[in-house]
């Protein structure tokens, strides 16, 4: 474009010089052909000088896996990744760590749980003694959560996080097990100490000790 405008400039300038009208001012014409050719001589300055952009050239994206968008596929491969053998299922993928079995649902990503589940005998168990503990334990950890299924028949640990893309997800992952893990090591000591201080209780009041001297320790307790 800014060479056909320099051909039609020059044009301009060649009829100017050919088709002087004898009864114009000789001056004013010369004046005019200088500018014209001030013109040509900026423009092929801007013809010839290159373009700098003001903004830095984008790169193209080059596909990061660690962005890719978090699927049951992917949930297999990160329990592969940190070193155990994923079973995929239609909803979830279950893995083992040293005997015992986890589970990451998969139905709701991004939204998830790395969770181990136990069945409760409710014969050896005192279900309201876990449901404390499992309060207990919980507000203890904050991260992490300690639960008895409503019928008192399902005690689950688990960690629920919302994990949109696959490389966080792969590079926590062994934490999410490690919280599971401390979750049930402090649940366990909070029940049995619970269950060993309840026994105790029921023994001074069995001595015939006041409740009165026991009441404050049992609120500690049960609290």
């Amino acid at each position: 474009m800014i060479t056909a405008l320099i051909i039609t400039v020059t044009v301009a300038i060649i009829f100017i010089a050919l088709f002087i009208d004898e009864r114009g001012s000789t001056h004013e014409y010369r004046e005019e052909i200088k500018s014209q050719k001030e013109r040509i001589r900026s423009l092929e300055e801007t013809a010839y000088t290159p373009v700098v952009s003001s903004s830095p050239v984008t790169q193209g994206r080059v596909d990061d896996q660690d962005l890719w968008d978090l699927t049951p596929d992917l949930v297999a491969d990160v329990v592969k990744y940190n070193g155990y053998v994923p079973d995929k299922k239609e909803d979830a993928v279950f893995f083992m760590v040293q005997g015992e079995r986890y589970v990451v649902p998969t139905d709701r990503l991004p939204y998830l749980l790395v969770m181990k589940r136990f069945s409760i005998d409710k014969e050896k168990y005192d279900i309201v003694l876990l449901r404390q503990a499992a309060a207990k334990t919980t507000d203890a950890r904050l991260i992490g959560k300690v639960s008895v299924s409503d019928d008192g028949g399902v005690l689950c640990f688990f960690v629920s996080a919302i994990e949109p893309k696959y490389g966080h997800f792969r590079d926590v992952f062994n934490e999410y097990v490690s919280i599971i893990n401390d979750l049930e090591n402090m649940f366990g000591e909070t029940y049995n100490q619970m269950v060993n201080d309840r026994e105790e209780i029921s023994k001074l009041e069995a001595n015939g000790i006041p409740i009165e001297a026991v009441s404050n320790r049992e609120s500690k307790i049960v609290s």
